[in-house]
């Protein structure tokens, strides 16, 4: 590893099919979020997708593949990233990819290096939307949409690759009808697909991947062999010094919560989440917020603990049905039955937020969204918005060819005997599939295929309502909008240059809104030490400790790592910052609300915050425009004054400070 410290990026214009193979001249871009940073800032039109210089080390966690570009959803620069990739991708040889231009007709780019030869190619897909109706495999099996174009990628041009070691990266039937289209992949065992996928959902750089770049896939592989595979025992020195245990003992007592957590007998981001959500958990549309404690708290005993969560446990927990990315992890966060992978926020969004208790009704709308290649999360916060209109009357179904809204029951529920957990959650499921049918593919459906802000503006102006003060999203320049991550704490609502991603702070805990902002700038930094390494977060308790020192020690390099991904993120906001738009939404000014009231009745003794629920209860929406202005004159002030490395300490991972 130390003899290929050099990075190289692959060039390819898809425009006149031109690619190289170079050195990089500025060696000091030595992670996937700079690069794809600087390059965005030399061609905003372009995409880059790569991985960190530990990508070929025997590290767990460290092969995450990290897409950088314009955001359709966000109209600003974003970044995401999929989990495993990079463990067949820097077998290429290369560090990163910098796509450019546009396709004459759609295509599926192959990159492979084999004997020490590039080959980049360009191979028309034109078909690709007819495949996405269906396709048969060589086994006689029916796939859909964004599975069926990855077998079909698969298929074509999988044996041309040696072995397992390729990847596909492929789209979904949303990456055309919309602007939140995701890119997905499963990776290759054994001679097929595995049934877990992996996805860079949010952002919809799927969508922008099809609709300008007209690239419906990408295959990719090599046989570089990296000498940093060979390293592994002087990593493990890293590991010893300050854990006292080697790298893998390590990896897996910091990642407890993704693998298993004995005392709340389940594991992975669903079984853990689900456990500890109590009353912080949304459901029907986030109008959760509204009920009662008492009543989220019997809702979270009934139909999660013991149904939802039961059948998780019992399913996948007891039988171990655990697996990796793609890439060697002893923690296995993968958690699966049968060909449903279960995380928390896929199944959250598109599991209770929809009314859905049931896992065999989210399998199924699950499925459908996957299919679809759609951002789950974002998805789920639409469809879980229409369906609330359409329960409240407040829109016809019939004018969308939806079925009467007696086909479901959108009622906020807390017991079984106000909700029939499995007849109730697959009417739901069921019809919330047919909303994403409509909003995918009917012409209904075209006013909510840019998201929330102009679907709003339709919807108000045909039926004179105010649909937005139901609607939950975050809102970004001109029109860009995007559903929540699943935490009902404000962090997740800050005016944070990159959101939807964790690149805030995201605890519970209360604070002053300007200390948050504050908190926040922080956290964007820490969480830029996983994304700008390519390491997976849910190996950030060591990533976020030690993950500087053994980069600049083992490359020798002479740069301040905190310093480096503080600028970074610090030019993000600048460019990001007049695009920050106020809440817009009468339903996330109650989350707020109501969030600080919680804090209250749970008896949190702070002067502000009775000040801030003063403010709230006389005037909500002056009070919310004001907190938010808060978060940001926080976030503002952070990043004009700088700010040093927390101590590891005062961080709070780990037992021992680094530095002694």
């Amino acid at each position: 590893m130390s003899n290929r410290s050099v990075l190289y990026e692959l060039q390819v214009n898809l425009t006149d099919r031109a690619w190289g193979v170079d050195c990089l001249l500025d060696q000091s871009l030595i992670g996937p979020v700079q690069y794809g940073w600087d390059r965005y800032k030399k061609d905003p039109e372009s995409m880059t997708f790569g991985g960190g210089l530990l990508a070929g080390s025997p590290l767990p966690g460290t092969r995450r593949m990290i897409f950088c570009g314009y955001s359709p959803q966000w109209e600003n620069f974003y970044v995401s990233a999929l989990g495993g990739a990079m463990f067949v991708f820097h077998r290429l040889g290369v560090n990163y990819v910098w796509i450019r231009g546009q396709c004459e007709v759609p295509s599926v780019l192959v990159l492979q290096l084999q004997d020490g030869q590039y080959s980049v190619e360009l191979r028309p897909m034109p078909d690709y939307q007819s495949i996405w109706d269906g396709f048969l495999d060589r086994q006689g099996r029916e796939w859909k949409g964004f599975y069926a174009l990855q077998r079909a990628i698969f298929e074509q041009f999988g044996s041309r690759f040696q072995g397992d070691y390729f990847r596909i990266l492929a789209l979904g039937p949303a990456a055309a009808a919309t602007n939140f289209g995701a890119i997905g992949s499963n990776a290759v065992k054994d001679g097929d697909l595995t049934t877990i996928d992996d996805w860079a959902g949010r952002g919809g750089l799927g969508s922008r991947l099809l609709q300008h770049h007209r690239l419906v896939g990408i295959i990719f592989g090599g046989d570089w062999s990296d000498p940093a595979l060979s390293e592994g025992r002087a990593l493990d020195e890293y590991f010893l010094e300050h854990f006292g245990q080697r790298a893998i003992a390590t990896d897996l007592l910091l990642s407890e919560k993704y693998r298993y957590v004995p005392k709340f007998e389940t594991g992975g981001t669903f079984g853990v989440n689900m456990h500890t959500a109590d009353d912080r958990l949304f459901s029907f549309n986030f109008s959760s917020v509204s009920q009662p404690n008492q009543k989220r708290l019997e809702q979270h005993e009934h139909l999660i603990l013991n149904h939802y969560l039961r059948q998780f446990n019992e399913e996948i927990i007891v039988q171990k049905n655990y697996a990796h990315c793609g890439e060697p992890c002893a923690v296995a966060c993968k958690k699966y039955f049968q060909e449903y992978k279960k995380d928390y926020e896929p199944y959250q969004a598109l599991g209770p937020n929809c009314g859905i208790f049931d896992q065999r009704a989210a399998e199924l709308l699950n499925r459908f969204v996957d299919t679809s290649g759609a951002d789950s999360i974002h998805f789920g916060a639409i469809i879980s918005w229409v369906m609330e209109l359409i329960w409240k009357e407040m829109i016809d179904p019939a004018d969308f060819g939806l079925p009467p809204r007696d086909q479901m029951n959108f009622e906020f529920a807390s017991r079984q005997n106000d909700f029939d957990i499995e007849k109730d959650s697959m009417a739901n499921a069921s019809y919330a599939c047919q909303i994403g049918k409509m909003i995918l593919s009917t012409p209904q459906g075209e006013i909510f295929r840019n998201g929330f802000r102009p679907a709003i503006k339709a919807l108000d102006t045909r039926y004179s309502i105010q649909s937005g003060d139901l609607a939950v999203y975050y809102c970004n320049g001109e029109n860009g909008s995007m559903g929540p991550n699943q935490y009902w704490v404000p962090g997740m609502f800050s005016p944070m240059p990159l959101m939807g991603k964790y690149f805030c702070y995201y605890n519970v805990d209360y604070l002053p809104p300007f200390e948050l902002g504050r908190k926040n700038v922080e956290r964007f930094v820490y969480e830029l030490y996983s994304e700008n390494s390519g390491s997976c977060r849910f190996h950030r308790k060591w990533v976020e400790d030690i993950i500087d020192e053994i980069i600049l020690s083992h490359f020798d390099l002479k740069i301040n790592y905190w310093q480096d991904n503080f600028n970074l993120a610090k030019e993000i906001h600048i460019n990001n910052r007049n695009q920050c738009v106020p809440w817009e939404s009468g339903r996330v000014v109650e989350i707020i609300y109501q969030y600080l009231k919680k804090w209250k009745e749970d008896g949190l003794q702070d002067p502000t915050l009775d000040d801030w629920l003063e403010e709230f209860t006389l005037d909500p929406r002056s009070a919310a425009l004001a907190y938010w202005n808060e978060i940001l004159r926080g976030i503002d002030q952070a990043f004009a004054e700088g700010m040093d490395e927390p101590a590891h300490q005062e961080h709070g991972f780990l037992q021992r400070d680094k530095r002694g």
